[in-house]
């Protein structure tokens, strides 16, 4: 299986970048170079299955925090998704076999912004601002601590009680629609300087900071 999804795998990317494959049959093995990857696909196969793959998804997370996980679920049957983001995966795609049509399907995330991206910011808490090589934004207090709260966990994501408690808000009592003008306002301040959509939301639970986009020194 692993040979034939890296033959999927090759349909979209350069020649010159080397892909490997390996196998989870039973435990997890931490590898040192797992962290120098760009990108690590999880092809599981068991969907029924999900303790061990949600904790195979943790561990290489905790272990590595840069490269881009994609959960890649095969055969029938439905999977929760939000538990796949919450474990580390910045992706998941329902393929229902490995077939040469799937290689369509994984241009969704060949597509992505996370995969396309060409720019790094860096948060500067002391400025409170953002900037890359050529510009600077400057951003509130609260967005700097919404940003640098983002970046600092291993998924990414914080739920909209989290966002609430970093606003100053009461997380018992708050309106849901202000909450959400925030983050749209701050992620239309990243998108209108940097041409990226920096935050995602997770429907029904809170929003998603993409992967390596911004730095906290």
């Amino acid at each position: 299986m692993a040979e034939h999804f890296s033959a999927l795998i090759t349909k979209h990317v350069q020649t010159d970048l080397a892909i490997e494959t390996g196998s989870y049959a039973s435990s997890y093995q931490p590898n040192e170079y797992h962290g120098l990857y760009r990108a690590i696909f999880i092809v599981i196969d068991s969907p029924q299955a999900l303790e061990d793959n949600l904790a195979l998804v943790e561990n290489l997370r905790s272990d590595n925090l840069k490269p881009i996980i994609c959960a890649v679920i095969t055969g029938r049957g439905a999977f929760n998704k939000i538990k796949y983001f919450l474990a580390g995966a910045d992706f998941c795609l329902k393929l229902n076999t490995l077939s040469d049509e799937s290689a369509e399907l994984l241009g969704e995330f060949f597509d992505s912004e996370e995969w396309q991206r060409d720019i790094s910011l860096v948060l500067d808490s002391t400025r409170i601002c953002l900037s890359d090589t050529s510009k600077k934004l400057d951003i509130s207090f609260a967005e700097m601590k919404i940003l640098q709260a983002f970046a600092q966990t291993g998924n990414h994501i914080l739920s909209h009680d989290e966002i609430a408690g970093i606003m100053g808000l009461n997380t018992h009592f708050y309106d849901p629609r202000a909450l959400e003008k925030s983050i749209s306002r701050l992620r239309g301040k990243i998108k209108d300087v940097y041409g990226t959509n920096a935050i995602q939301s997770i429907r029904g639970y809170g929003y998603r900071l993409m992967r390596g986009l911004i730095s906290t020194p």
